[in-house]
């Protein structure tokens, strides 16, 4: 259970809550001068999956619950996962990952609904969906939790869905002046945050204008520490 954001404004504002059970998924963050990411560990390879670089390219990589697609046979593919993991190291731009998705078919891993909402520092910003599309986003804001938003579902009462972390980040977004502001951000994801066993784990809200990610820890919203981009 994740949520995440973007929203254009006087400054180009991203957001995201890693909401885990360390017990399932092993994962840690990772700060260096050319990016501040999590990273989830699965066997002896680590994949980021949720984060910014120093070019203010914003990835992420929430679970996506919905059903599973079936993908023809001798097509060019793209696993999401690993498109992902390369946009935020940097080995991939933008217009590299919109070639990709224009030339390839976007795939999940096996037994694995994921989606993205993949931006860059020119407040760029694309939704992709395996299975289901991909969509340039124009408007000033954008959300992403945990199910397809490129489709129309019967029912989004599941609790893992998220509609209602998405309908409150939609909403506060929708309501925001251009003045929207890293504070702002903060508030809008202790809002967002979880409890329990799938609680908020890492929350983190990235300023273009500052070039420094804002982020706490265990929903502990009074705690913030900085990580500035050089």
């Amino acid at each position: 259970m994740c949520t995440g954001f973007v929203r254009k404004g006087k400054d180009l504002i991203y957001g995201f809550n890693l909401d885990i059970d360390p017990n399932i998924w092993s994962f840690d963050i990772y700060k260096t001068k050319k990016y501040f990411t999590i990273g989830i560990t699965v066997g002896s390879t680590t994949y980021f999956t949720h984060g910014v670089n120093a070019n203010g390219n914003f990835g992420n990589l929430p679970y996506m619950n919905g059903t599973q697609q079936n993908y023809k046979k001798g097509i060019k593919k793209q696993r999401i996962d690993l498109l992902n993991d390369k946009y935020i190291r940097g080995k991939y731009n933008y217009n590299d990952v919109l070639d990709i998705v224009n030339t390839k078919t976007l795939i999940n891993i096996p037994n694995t609904n994921l989606h993205s909402l993949i931006c860059d520092a020119d407040g760029n910003v694309v939704l992709l969906e395996p299975g289901y599309g991909n969509k340039i986003v124009k408007s000033k804001y954008a959300v992403i939790s945990n199910f397809p938003i490129l489709t129309k579902l019967d029912d989004y009462s599941n609790p893992f869905f998220g509609k209602d972390r998405y309908d409150i980040a939609t909403q506060v977004l929708k309501e925001s002046k251009n003045s929207f502001s890293v504070n702002d951000a903060l508030d809008l994801l202790n809002k967002c945050k979880q409890e329990g066993k799938w609680g908020t784990k890492v929350s983190f809200v990235y300023s273009k204008n500052n070039n420094t990610v804002y982020y706490c820890l265990n929903g502990d919203f009074k705690k913030v520490l900085q990580h500035k981009f050089e």
